[in-house]
């Protein structure tokens, strides 16, 4: 269930993590959820230490042991945003979820979610990232989806235009009762 601080407000409640692998539009859906609720956009991009983005960038897949620096500086941004924060991250596994919660406090989550081959295109045609498409399949390996009920996961393919996976994901924010069954927003 996606739940909200007891104050019911949507820019009070908890940290968002918008999460998924390479290539799902953690950024655009992020930063989307965080203008239209008035919230702080956290890009976990922009907290890897260089030896990391030169290694994805040369097709290698992080370890867990290079990652938990990273999901700590993550956990203290989010800590220090003057709004909500949303947070694109990949959070690929429970432990990597576990580790951002311990530092950030409970998380609301929304698990972009697709297809293969259509993540795949994307990535073809991202320009100026150092991601390159080689590590889908790392990434996909490396997935521990979110547990709907144990995690409070919104669950949304990524087939969806951008605008429609937002306003289900602000929809679902908004209204504590939405719950997902691992599947889509109705």
């Amino acid at each position: 269930m996606i739940a909200l601080s007891s104050g019911g407000d949507i820019m009070d409640a908890r940290p968002i993590l918008v999460m998924g692998i390479c290539g799902t539009g953690k950024s655009t859906v992020a930063r989307g959820i965080a203008d239209r609720i008035g919230g702080s956009f956290i890009e976990a991009d922009l907290y890897h230490d260089e030896s990391s983005v030169a290694r994805m960038r040369a097709g290698l897949p992080l370890t867990d042991d290079m990652r938990w620096g990273w999901l700590d500086r993550l956990a203290a941004a989010t800590r220090a945003t003057p709004h909500r924060a949303v947070l694109a991250c990949s959070g690929l596994s429970q432990a990597h979820r576990d580790r951002l919660r311990a530092g950030a406090g409970a998380m609301d989550i929304v698990f972009l979610h697709g297809d293969r081959d259509l993540i795949a295109a994307r990535m073809a045609a991202r320009r100026d990232h150092y991601m390159p498409a080689s590590l889908i399949d790392s990434q996909l390996a490396a997935l521990q989806p979110p547990d709907p009920a144990a995690e409070g996961a919104l669950w949304i393919d990524v087939a969806l235009p951008p605008d429609q996976i937002i306003d289900r994901a602000v929809a679902a924010l908004s209204d504590p009762r939405l719950v997902s069954t691992g599947g889509e927003t109705p």
